[in-house]
C-alpha cells in the first residue's frame, strides 16, 4: 500500500474513532454495558497502537498445547529462543523475536513482553541482515498455549489477540477440529481474515493420501467460523516442508505497514456494526404540537382545572352579586361560601411561597389519567428508539412524576385568576341601585304623607302630575322598576362576564400547568431525542467509513 493510501487510511480511521468515541459518550447511559466496555476497549487500544511504532508489524503465533508453534517460532528466528519439548505447557510466557529493534521498546512495553531477542538473520535463513530483508521492522511473538490450565496464560492470549497486527494460528492434525479453538477464538475473528494466517503444522505426521482430506475438513470448519478465502499453509518444523513458504509469507506481511491500520480498522468496524445493530433507526422526530397539547390538557384536566375554573366563575358571581344586587339584601351574599377561598386560590399569585392550595388530593383515577397521558406521549416520542433509550426515557419521566404533581399544585396556586378585581360598572350600578331606592322611598313617603294628611282631614294641595300620573306615584313605580331592571340586567351581565372569566381562568391555569409539563416531560423528552439523533448521526457517520 502506498504511503498516500496509508495516510488516507489513517485519517479515515481517526475520524471513525472520533465519531465512535463521541457517540459512546452520548449513548453510554442507554447502551448495553457490554457494548460500552467493548467499544471503550477497542477505542483505547486503537488510540494507543496508533501512537506507537508504525514501522513494526507485530505477528503473534497462537496455538494449542503440542501444536509446535514454539518450534516454528525458533525456525523463523533462526535460533532456539523458545523452549520446546514434551513438558506441557512449554511456553509459559510471551517471547519476542525482533528484527530492526529501533523504536520497538514502547510497543513491546504496551504488549507487556519482557523477554525480547534481537534477531540479525533474515527470518531464520542464517543470512546476515539489518532486518527481515524489507524496510521497517518485525516483532514475532510466541504466546503461551491457549488451552493451558494456567489462568494467567488465557489472559495473556486473550489480551494479545486484540493487540497484535497479525495472528498466525498454528494447528496440528490431531487438534485442528478442537471446539475450544473454533468456538472459543476463531469463530469471532471472521472480520480479521486479512490479518490472519492459518498454519497446519506437523504435516509430516499425515500420510500424503490423507492430507487433502484433512485440509478440506479444516477449510470447512473455517467456513463455519465465517472465513471464506483463508489460505492454509501446511508445514513441518521437523522436516522443513513448507517452512520457506511460511518465511516468505511472513516477510511479505512484514512489508505491509498498513496491517496495523487494517487490524485496528477491522476492530473499530466491529464496534460500528454492533452499534448499528442496536441503533434500529437513523432519526426520531419529536411528537407534534397536537400530541403535546393533548398531554398538557390531559394533565391539566386531571389536576381539576375545570373544577377550579367553575369555582372562579362562581366566586366572581358571588362578589358581583354583593356589589350589584339590591343593597338592602345583597349583604346576605357575604354569608355564602366562596369556593376559591375554600381551596386557598386566587390570592397568592404574587407570593408563590405562600401558595399552598387546599384543593382535594388527586384521586386514583386522576393519577391513572396522568400516567396514561404521559405514557401515550412517551410512546409517540420513543417510537423506533432502541430499548435502552426507550427504557431510560420512561424511567426518567417516572422519576419526575412525583415532584411534578407538587410543582403543578404550586403553579395553580400561583396563577393570577383575576377574580378579585372589581368590574368598572359595579360602582355605577351600586349608585343607580341606591338612587332607585331613594326615589322609590321618596315617592312612598310622599304618598304616605298625603294619605295621613287626608286621614286627619288636613287640606293639602294635590301633588303635581305628569301626563296625568301623580309625581309621588311615578317616583315609587319608577324607583321600583329601576331597581328590578338593574337587578335583571346586572345578573345577566355578571353571568356573561363570569363565563368569560371562566374561560380566561381556564386558559391561565392550563398555561401554568403546561409550563410545568413542558419542564418535566416535553423538554426532557425533546432533549433525549436530540441526544439520540446526535448519537445516530455519529454512528451513521462512522458506518459510512466501515468496510
Amino acid at each position: 500500500m502506498s504511503e498516500r493510501k496509508v495516510l488516507r487510511a489513517q485519517s479515515s480511521l481517526m475520524s471513525q474513532i472520533e465519531a465512535i468515541s463521541e457517540a459512546v459518550q452520548l449513548g453510554e447511559p442507554h447502551l448495553d454495558p457490554e457494548t460500552v466496555d467493548f467499544a471503550a476497549t477497542v477505542i483505547s487500544r486503537a488510540q494507543t497502537r496508533r501512537q506507537l511504532s508504525a514501522d513494526h508489524v507485530v505477528i503473534g503465533l497462537f496455538g494449542a498445547t503440542g501444536s509446535g508453534k514454539s518450534s516454528l517460532f525458533n525456525e523463523m528466528a533462526g535460533a532456539q529462543l523458545a523452549r520446546t519439548g514434551v513438558i506441557r505447557p512449554t511456553t509459559t510466557k510471551t517471547i519476542a523475536a525482533i528484527w530492526n529493534p529501533d523504536g520497538s521498546g514502547e510497543l513491546l512495553d504496551w504488549l507487556e513482553v519482557d523477554e525480547r531477542h534481537v534477531v540479525d538473520s533474515m527470518l531464520g535463513t542464517g543470512k546476515a541482515s539489518r532486518g527481515t530483508g524489507t524496510s521497517g521492522g518485525l516483532i514475532l511473538l510466541d504466546l503461551p498455549d491457549m488451552d493451558s490450565t494456567a489462568l494467567g496464560h488465557h489472559e495473556i492470549v486473550d489480551r494479545l489477540s486484540g493487540q497484535v497486527d497479525v495472528m498466525v494460528w498454528v494447528l496440528d492434525p490431531q487438534k485442528y477440529a478442537d471446539a475450544s479453538i473454533h468456538r472459543g477464538y476463531l469463530d469471532g475473528l471472521a472480520s480479521l481474515e486479512g490479518n490472519l494466517l492459518v498454519v497446519l503444522n506437523q504435516i509430516d505426521l499425515v500420510a500424503p493420501s490423507d492430507r487433502a482430506e484433512i485440509q478440506n475438513s479444516l477449510t470447512g470448519l473455517l467456513a463455519q467460523d465465517g472465513f471464506r478465502g483463508l489460505e492454509i499453509l501446511p508445514v513441518s518444523s521437523k522436516t522443513g516442508e513448507g517452512i520457506d513458504a511460511l518465511r516468505a509469507r511472513i516477510a511479505k506481511l512484514a512489508e505491509n505497514k498498513a496491517l496495523s491500520i487494517r487490524r485496528l480498522k477491522a476492530d473499530v468496524d466491529q464496534v460500528v456494526h454492533r452499534l448499528v445493530a442496536e441503533l434500529g433507526v437513523e432519526q426520531v422526530n419529536a411528537p407534534g404540537k397536537l400530541d403535546q397539547a393533548e398531554l398538557e390538557q390531559g394533565i391539566a384536566a386531571a389536576h381539576g382545572v375545570n373544577v377550579i375554573a367553575d369555582a372562579a366563575a362562581k366566586s366572581y358571581l358571588l362578589r358581583a352579586s354583593s356589589h350589584t344586587g339590591w343593597p338592602l339584601t345583597s349583604w346576605l351574599v357575604r354569608f355564602k361560601n366562596d369556593p376559591l377561598k375554600r381551596m386557598n386560590l386566587g390570592r397568592n399569585h404574587e407570593r408563590p411561597e405562600l401558595a399552598l392550595t387546599s384543593k382535594p388530593p388527586l384521586s386514583a383515577a386522576q393519577s391513572a389519567g396522568i400516567r396514561h397521558s404521559v405514557n401515550t406521549y412517551l410512546s409517540k416520542a420513543s417510537g423506533g428508539l432502541p430499548p435502552g433509550w426507550t427504557d431510560n426515557l420512561r424511567a426518567s419521566a417516572a422519576d419526575r412524576l412525583g415532584t411534578m404533581d407538587q410543582e403543578i399544585d404550586l403553579a395553580i396556586a400561583s396563577t393570577d385568576l383575576a377574580v378579585e378585581k372589581k368590574s368598572w360598572w359595579w360602582p355605577l350600578t351600586r349608585v343607580l341601585q341606591w338612587v332607585s331606592i331613594v326615589v322609590a322611598l321618596g315617592g312612598a313617603l310622599w304618598l304616605g304623607a298625603l294619605a295621613v294628611a287626608g286621614y286627619l282631614q288636613f287640606a293639602v294641595p294635590e301633588p303635581p302630575k305628569v301626563e296625568g300620573f301623580p309625581v309621588p306615584t311615578l317616583m315609587l313605580l319608577l324607583g321600583l322598576l329601576l331597581g328590578i331592571v338593574l337587578g335583571i340586567a346586572g345578573s345577566f351581565v355578571n353571568r356573561m362576564v363570569a363565563k368569560m372569566k371562566r374561560k380566561r381562568v381556564h386558559r391561565n391555569l392550563e398555561r401554568s400547568v403546561a409550563g410545568v409539563v413542558r419542564q418535566n416531560i416535553v423538554d426532557p423528552a425533546a432533549a433525549h431525542l436530540d441526544q439520540f439523533n446526535s448519537y445516530a448521526d455519529l454512528i451513521n457517520q462512522a458506518a459510512k467509513k466501515a468496510d
